[in-house]
Parts: C-alpha cells; structure tokens; sequence
C-alpha cells in the first residue's frame, strides 16, 4: 500500500429538502411531513460523524443557504434555466418567510450547523437543484447559477470547491464552466451501465432494474476507483459514486443484509488495494425507519475502524480527495 495515498472511505450527502423533489411530491403531500423531519436527521448524522471523526461532504442546494426568503431573494441569478419541462423550473415555488414557516426551502441554520461540525465538508448541489440534462437549460444557466451557489456560500464564509449534480446528471460539455465557476472536484456517476447519467423520466424499467439488482444481488463489490484516474482535464478532479446506500425497506427482509454485505465488501475492497470507495445518500433517506437505519449506518461505520486500524483506510472529503489527487501530479 502506497503511503502517500492509503484506501480512502468518501461520504457524501445530497442535502436537498424539497428543492430535490418539488418535480414529483408538492410541498402538502404526504412526503413533506419526512423531509421535515429529515432536519432533524441533518444534526444528528453531522453529530455521529463527529463522534466518530468521519469526514464527509455535504452536497447543498444554494437556495437552502438562506434562513429566510430576504436573505435568498439578492442571490437569485437573472440567467435562469428556461426548461420544456416547467414542473422542473424552481423559480416558480413559493417559499415563506423564514425557516419557522418554510422548514421545506429555507435551511440556514442547518447549513452553519454542518459548516461549525469537525470535519464536515459543506459542497455545493448547485444554487437552484440544476439539471444538466434537461431540455431548455444550457452552459450560460449553469454558469449563471453556479456563480449564485458560490455568492450565497461567501457570504456564510463558505468556500465551495466540491460539486455533486442533481440526480448524477453529469454533463461532460460543462467540464470547462464548472472549472471556470471555481469547483475543482465533482462526484461523478457510478461506473455502470445502470447509472449512466439521463434525463428525468428517461431511466426506464431495465435501468432502474439493473440499479436495484447491483445494490442487492451484485456478486462483485462496488466500484472503486484508483487514485491516479482521480484528476481529469481543466484542472478538474473526478470523485465517483462507488455505491448509494438504499434505505432501509422492512419488506426486504434478508436483502437488506446482502446490500451491508457488499458495502462491506467496497470498504475491504479499498482498504486493500489502496482505492476510493464513496458511499453517498440524502439525509431525508433516513427519515423514516431512522433507527434501522442508523443502526446499519453505525456497523458500517464499525467495519470502517477496524479497517482503519488494520489496512490503514482513512476517511476523507470529497476536498480532501481532490487536494491529494493534485499533489500526486
């Protein structure tokens, strides 16, 4: 195992709230009453991690950067994405005054809590839960809204360097605008056929098949990634999804052990061979059933130590992985 770079365990967290799924559930369905309670699950994960001195990243929507609907309204970018679908445009959502009304939109207090926790790594999911894939936005959008991302950030003395796409939607054209916006790393899909990034309601049934039958019946581990394939052009530096981690279903029933199986598997798989292995999910994934949940998230986190004292894994941030990779060139 090369000294200078030891397997490494990456976390990150699509931090989203509403903004991740206004296209599918509206703000008075049932799904509202768990991404509330999902606020609470933020403090006690970023706690966790903390006890556990795990460092992660987690991925924010701009617009949850504001604890209040004067504070977001400056940072709003003029160049929108002009989307053919208009249930993706987010613009368009009514937001409430301050957190107290709007637990679903505005999240600031989450956000300076994750920043003041060791360890924790505040990324970017783009200002406004951007799709790269998506007819009707293009390069001048992003570009638009990146720069907001980065102002809402700077003005919470956050620095944001790391980028993970809404739903893995990685655009390869927009390499150069991400570089240019400031970021130097980005969470790239998952290296299969089954996650091959899409647009919104183009996965179809095959695909979402072969994503459930890798997270359950996969006789490989997951994908790791080898340091030196870690930088990319533009200065860029790719940090790939290695597994997302399913939450738990009591209808699964023994499934539910053979996905910790291969999680494990992953991790003794980097540990080894000195790679990456980057778990990722959303906190409002824990919402419900939050005990089992966290109870699997905590042996994996046990597997994890006791390949940190035999193997030498470490633990490290999407930042983390990137500031490494750079001083290998």
């Amino acid at each position: 195992m090369s000294s200078d770079s030891p397997g490494a365990f990456v976390i990150s967290l699509d931090f989203e709230l509403h903004w991740g799924m206004r296209d599918m559930y509206t703000s008075n369905s049932e799904l509202a009453g768990e991404l509330v309670e999902s606020r609470s699950v933020v403090g006690e994960l970023a706690r966790l991690f903390a006890d556990r001195a795990i460092r992660a990243t987690w991925a924010t929507v701009g617009m949850l950067f504001a604890s209040s609907r004067e504070e977001l309204e400056p940072f709003m970018p003029a160049i929108r994405p002009l989307y053919e679908q208009p249930e993706l445009d987010p613009y368009t959502e009514d937001i409430g005054t301050d957190e107290q009304s709007d637990p679903l939109h505005l999240a600031g207090s989450l956000v300076r809590l994750i920043a003041s926790t060791p360890g924790q790594e505040v990324g970017s999911h783009t200002f406004s839960h951007f799709y790269c894939l998506e007819a009707g936005q293009d390069e001048r959008a992003l570009r638009a809204d990146l720069a907001a991302a980065k102002s809402i950030a700077g003005a919470t003395g956050i620095d944001l360097t790391s980028l993970v796409l809404p739903r893995n939607q990685w655009n390869p054209h927009y390499l150069r605008a991400v570089a240019d916006s400031g970021f130097d790393c980005y969470r790239g899909p998952q290296r299969s056929w089954g996650h091959t990034p899409r647009t919104t309601g183009s996965t179809g049934k095959l695909r979402r098949a072969a994503r459930l039958a890798d997270t359950y019946m996969g006789v490989r581990p997951p994908p790791t990634t080898a340091w030196e394939d870690v930088a990319e052009d533009a200065g860029m530096c790719n940090v790939p999804a290695s597994a997302f981690l399913r939450p738990y279903d009591p209808r699964l029933g023994v499934l539910s052990g053979v996905q910790e199986r291969r999680l494990r598997a992953g991790l003794t798989d980097a540990a080894r061979r000195s790679r990456i292995f980057h778990l990722w999910w959303h906190p409002h994934n824990f919402a419900r059933n939050r005990a089992e949940n966290f109870s699997r998230l905590e042996r994996l986190l046990d597997e994890f130590a006791l390949l940190q004292a035999s193997e030498g894994l470490c633990t490290l941030s999407m930042q983390d992985v990137s500031k490494r990779a750079r001083n290998r060139i």
